[in-house]
């Protein structure tokens, strides 16, 4: 199983392309770069890394087609694709904070995510490409400039609609936030919807985002997972009553504004909530603590393995280097 990473768009090109030659160099398998309404653009950002790299995969997440239309999305990819060498790889999903924040409703979305799919995968790889979809379509599309090999496309897909969507159309699922139980059954329902339409498993990939934050101050940690634990998977009941009764999830659905807004004040506490609820959040959503307690996290990340999952996708917040090197150095030899 291999290990991919998350940094953050905002961070400097400059910065981006020194963190992801080190990860290439630690054998990680994946550098993505996280779409945020205020962040830098993913696409150009990551300009520097792929010229700076020769091996590791490089990545914008996640593309969705209610802001960027499918076209933009594989013209885009494949310029990146072309600085990369064939490197470049993305995942398609259904919104997002961009999407919240311009007010676009998340109307017919696994048709979105779909055509979207269809569309840029069929962008760069037939010459020339034609597509009639109900929401986009093209013409006659036939660029001469394209020569890498083209990329690898992913499909962001955790429940049932969108897992038998992506067993057709994508290359592979990208998940967030499941648990092993969880993930079991999305593998099971995409492996199983592949038998159905008689699609080939190989070279279909599965990945799971998670969160992480080991850090040599337990305090630290656990301060900066809970300031971030709102973009999880807060919102999702079928994953939150894996540990919490109705009445705590309800709690926790109240409070949903407070605690978005603990990443900008820098804030790990939201008045009124009882604080044992995000604790449990925390211990639940992400892989937090010290170095310590990486036998735990290691045996939890070969779980998924067992299920036979390819990669898992870890966001780093803060001392990427550090991490970065205890991916490479600790983590990554248990897994292979």
């Amino acid at each position: 199983m291999d290990i991919d990473i998350v940094l953050d768009s905002h961070l400097p090109p400059q910065e981006l392309a020194e963190l992801g030659v080190l990860a290439e160099q630690h054998g990680i398998h994946c550098v993505w770069n996280a779409s945020y309404l205020d962040g830098r653009d993913p696409f150009s950002a990551m300009v520097p890394l792929a010229q700076a790299t020769s091996r590791i995969k490089i990545a914008p997440m996640a593309l969705n087609a209610y802001e960027m239309h499918p076209y933009r999305i594989a013209m885009a990819l494949q310029s990146l694709n072309e600085f990369a060498d064939g490197r470049a790889q993305t995942m398609i999903g259904g919104g997002g904070e961009v999407v919240m924040s311009l007010g676009i409703p998340f109307d017919k979305r696994v048709r979105y995510v779909r055509e979207c799919l269809e569309f840029v995968k069929g962008a760069t790889t037939q010459r020339p490409f034609n597509y009639d979809g109900e929401l986009f379509s093209i013409s006659d599309y036939n660029p001469d400039w394209t020569t890498a090999e083209p990329p690898f496309i992913y499909s962001a897909a955790n429940r049932p609609q969108m897992l038998r969507m992506a067993a057709k159309a994508a290359d592979g699922i990208f998940m967030s936030d499941l648990s092993p139980g969880l993930a079991k059954g999305a593998l099971e329902a995409v492996h199983s919807r592949m038998d159905e339409i008689g699609r080939d498993k190989t070279g279909f990939r599965s990945n799971n985002f998670m969160a992480m934050y080991i850090y040599d101050d337990l305090a630290e940690a656990r301060h900066e997972a809970r300031r971030w634990i709102g973009f999880r998977a807060i919102f999702r009941e079928y994953m939150m009553r894996e540990f919490m009764n109705e009445a705590e999830f309800q709690q926790i659905l109240e409070y949903i504004p407070q605690i978005y807004a603990m990443a900008p004040k820098n804030e790990s506490y939201v008045e009124g909530l009882d604080d044992e609820l995000l604790e449990r959040c925390v211990d639940n959503l992400t892989l937090t603590g010290t170095t310590d307690d990486l036998d735990g996290i290691v045996e939890h990340l070969l779980e998924y393995k067992a299920l036979g999952m390819t990669e898992v996708c870890i966001e780093l917040k803060k001392h990427q280097v550090k991490n970065i090197k205890m991916l490479g150095e600790r983590i990554l030899p248990a897994l292979q």
